[in-house]
């Protein structure tokens, strides 16, 4: 690489080296380095190795893998956890699966003061401490809002008062309900629709439009309108909402990524929001067939956790993102018969 195609940023005495941006490169993800004998060397992602990022929840599946991949990248990354019993089956003062590199601070986000003291030097923070699962949020009303709405409302009034470069909270595909459905004939794309209780005590299984027509099941875009079928969804809806909006009014930066079925290593088999190839998992642990509901044909978009963590990675760094929500799955559909 010829001396004239670089630009210096910075020195550093100490260590006797230059650090400087090439000018072809057009993200800042790129970086090299020119040291006392001039030889050049390529350094990726050097800028971030000073940033300190904190993980709301980050002893959980998607936020452990999540650790994992900034500390590849050269971050430090500090956790905030409470260890819940209801994710978490080893004992509180442990999680040996964390990464050794991180900073593990046992604490509650609906703590103001534990969130006071994980702020310290912080430069970006991932959300993703929230109460979990479907089903349980219709009769632990209390223990879900308290936990995944109070529990975001106090993370943004400590935000308010120290503010980082970037907020990126964790949602869900739950908002979404039923997904989006066209018309056969039409292709007219059908917003807002429900199946009929009715219909499903029948074994009904497919939606119908008004001539009793099946509709036909499509991609979920961010832009679709949300169905929620659940205090789990409405909590997920509520933090991103909160989230965006308290960061338009403050001026710091927050993006919403609704995860769609994650799977992957260290994914708890007895989690309840556990997705349903964890589940048959621990049946054939067991020695039991899968159980599968309705007829089968379900369409899923399952994801890798690995390309979740990836995605949060990259939303961090792009400033076209900011404000903005994402679906993170792999744009594939698979029925839970296949």
């Amino acid at each position: 690489m010829a001396i004239d195609h670089i630009i210096i940023i910075s020195f550093h005495f100490a260590f006797g080296v230059i650090v400087v941006k090439h000018r072809g490169y057009t993200d800042l993800n790129h970086y090299v380095i020119k040291t006392k004998n001039l030889k050049i060397i390529e350094l990726k992602l050097l800028i971030q190795m000073e940033k300190k990022i904190l993980i709301t929840g980050g002893a959980g599946f998607i936020g452990s893998h999540l650790a994992d991949q900034l500390i590849n990248e050269g971050y430090k990354v500090r956790i905030l956890d409470n260890l819940s019993g209801d994710v978490h089956s080893q004992n509180k003062n442990q999680s040996d699966h964390l990464n050794p590199s991180v900073e593990l601070m046992i604490g509650n986000v609906c703590n103001k003061s534990d969130v006071l003291k994980a702020m310290k030097g912080i430069d970006v923070v991932y959300h993703m401490a929230a109460i979990t699962g479907v089903g349980n949020s219709m009769y632990e009303i209390q223990h879900y809002t308290q936990n995944n709405n109070m529990g975001t409302a106090n993370l943004l009034e400590v935000l308010i008062d120290h503010p980082v470069e970037k907020l990126i909270v964790a949602s869900s595909m739950s908002i979404y309900g039923e997904g989006l459905y066209k018309e056969a004939e039409t292709n007219h794309f059908l917003p807002g629709f429900e199946r009929n209780i009715l219909d499903i005590r029948r074994g009904k299984w497919e939606l119908y439009n008004s001539q009793g027509k099946a509709l036909i099941p499509v991609p979920t875009s961010e832009d679709k309108t949300p169905n929620l079928n659940s205090i789990y969804a409405l909590s997920k809806y509520d933090q991103e909402r909160m989230c965006l909006l308290t960061g338009k009014i403050y001026n710091f930066p927050v993006i919403a990524l609704r995860f769609f079925n994650v799977y992957g290593k260290q994914q708890g088999l007895t989690n309840p929001y556990t997705g349903v190839l964890a589940n048959f998992a621990l049946r054939f642990l067991n020695n039991n067939p899968p159980l599968i509901f309705e007829d089968g044909e379900q369409k899923r978009d399952f994801v890798h956790v690995s390309d979740v963590a990836r995605a949060c990675v990259q939303a961090m760094r792009k400033e076209k993102a900011n404000g903005k929500v994402f679906n993170i799955g792999s744009g594939k559909s698979f029925t839970i018969n296949e």
